[in-house]
């Protein structure tokens, strides 16, 4: 009888044993794994094989106010719809996929729809396109000034294009492989956007840096190539990026009052509420916003969206 009372017991403690060994097996393999992937993605961006000795950066800067937009490249760098000056630099290398000619378009019409711009103010809305080298922010040299041509008489909204060349010391593939969005259902495309959206919110509320950086792997990598991040600056730019999702870990706030926005390619696609920025954002309770960025793309023959 004794054996009998005594066997289940050492078959319980047979069985919990192999289950707590099978789950430190399986912890030491995801750290094993999260190790790999951390040391193939410092691998993919430090070790990027450079097309050019020359590594130029490239800015937008700007300083005006209205309703308008900076297309870069077919993407909407940056858009505004407050009132007051607005003054940004925008980071253009991230949207040059190799070089040669690029394209700089901006769109402007005052905020208050019953007035109109008048001919002395045109001079006063311009784009500064600069760049410097080997990441030197002591040293900006001037490319070019995209001013508007003169006009005559007040006019409703001013929208012009220019060109500038680039030389980048690098060839990504950008949009060459992208689906064109414009031709899609746009109620199928929000469905599916927005489903996007409030899994990468679900992230950052859990402060799931892992998760985040993850989604954003192939975004990271452009960035990091396209910047010329050496191993340091790649460290210190993952630290950041995890820092600042821990930080707004359950202070996400509600996605409401967005549309969808396809980016004037066709190829990216986003949501952004009525003042030209991002649903995406975090409130903490200090009340300190933290927005997050989300531009989404499809590969040709995929179904799935992926971040840029």
């Amino acid at each position: 009888m004794k054996h009998k009372l005594y066997l289940p017991l050492i078959a319980l403690l047979f069985i919990g044993s192999c289950t707590q060994a099978k789950e430190e097996q399986q912890v030491k393999q995801d750290q094993q794994l999260q190790q790999k992937q951390q040391a193939k993605q410092k691998q993919e961006a430090s070790h990027y094989k450079y097309t050019g000795k020359i590594k130029r950066t490239y800015f937008a800067s700007y300083n005006f106010s209205g309703h308008f937009d900076v297309i870069f490249n077919g993407v909407i760098m940056t858009r505004n719809r407050k009132d007051g000056v607005t003054s940004g630099i925008e980071d253009l290398n991230p949207y040059i996929a190799k070089k040669g000619l690029q394209k700089v378009t901006l769109m402007l019409r005052p905020l208050d729809a019953k007035s109109k711009i008048a001919p002395e103010d045109v001079k006063n809305y311009f784009i500064d396109i600069v760049y410097t080298e080997d990441n030197d922010p002591s040293a900006v040299h001037k490319v070019k000034r995209c001013s508007f041509p003169a006009v005559y008489k007040p006019v409703d909204s001013l929208v012009y294009t220019w060109t500038f060349d680039a030389d980048v010391a690098y060839e990504l593939t950008g949009f060459t492989n992208s689906s064109d969005l414009s031709k899609e259902d746009p109620k199928q495309l929000l469905a599916e956007v927005l489903e996007y959206y409030k899994h990468v919110h679900e992230v950052i509320n859990k402060g799931d840096a892992k998760d985040y950086l993850q989604l954003y792997q192939k975004s990271r990598e452009r960035e990091m190539i396209s910047m010329y991040m050496d191993e340091q600056k790649q460290k210190e730019y993952l630290q950041k990026l995890e820092k600042r999702i821990l930080s707004s870990k359950g202070f996400m706030q509600p996605l409401e009052d967005y549309r969808l926005l396809i980016h004037p390619n066709g190829k990216l696609i986003s949501l952004i509420k009525p003042d030209g920025t991002s649903p995406l954002y975090s409130k903490d309770s200090e009340g300190k916003w933290k927005r997050y960025g989300l531009d989404l793309h499809r590969v040709k023959g995929s179904h799935k969206f992926e971040v840029y």
